[in-house]
C-alpha cells in the first residue's frame, strides 16, 4: 500500500496517541523509564511491558480511540515477538479505529 500524505498524516498522529499511552504504562511501571520510542522499538525488548502492563496500554488505547476490542493476537501474526512493536501496535489501531468508525456511520444510516 502506497503511503499518501493523509495515510502518513494519520499515522503520525495515531503514533502520538500510542506513544503517550505507552510512556504513562511504561512510567508506571519503571519509574526510571526514558527510553525513546520509535515505531520499530519492540514492546517487549525495547519498552520492557510484561503481559499485565502490555494488557494496561491496550486497554488505555482502546480508551483513547473509542475501539471496543484491539485484539492482542493480531500483534502476532508472524508467530513471532517481532511483531511485537510500536509501528504494528499503531497499525492496529489504525485499523480497528478504522472499522469501529464504519460501524458507527453505517448505524445512523
Amino acid at each position: 500500500m502506497a503511503s499518501t500524505p493523509k495515510n502518513a498524516s494519520t499515522r503520525n498522529s495515531v503514533f502520538e496517541i500510542v506513544r503517550t499511552q505507552l510512556l504513562h504504562v511504561c512510567r508506571e511501571h519503571q519509574r526510571d523509564f526514558d527510553a525513546e520510542i520509535h515505531l520499530e522499538s519492540s514492546l517487549i525488548a525495547d519498552l520492557g511491558l510484561d503481559s499485565l502492563s502490555l494488557v494496561e496500554a491496550v486497554v488505555a488505547l482502546e480508551q483513547a480511540f473509542g475501539i471496543e476490542r484491539l485484539p492482542l493476537e493480531a500483534l502476532n501474526e508472524g508467530g513471532n515477538e517481532a511483531y511485537f512493536t510500536v509501528g504494528s501496535l499503531v497499525d492496529l489501531c489504525i485499523r480497528h479505529a478504522a472499522v469501529c468508525v464504519a460501524a458507527d456511520e453505517g448505524m445512523r444510516a
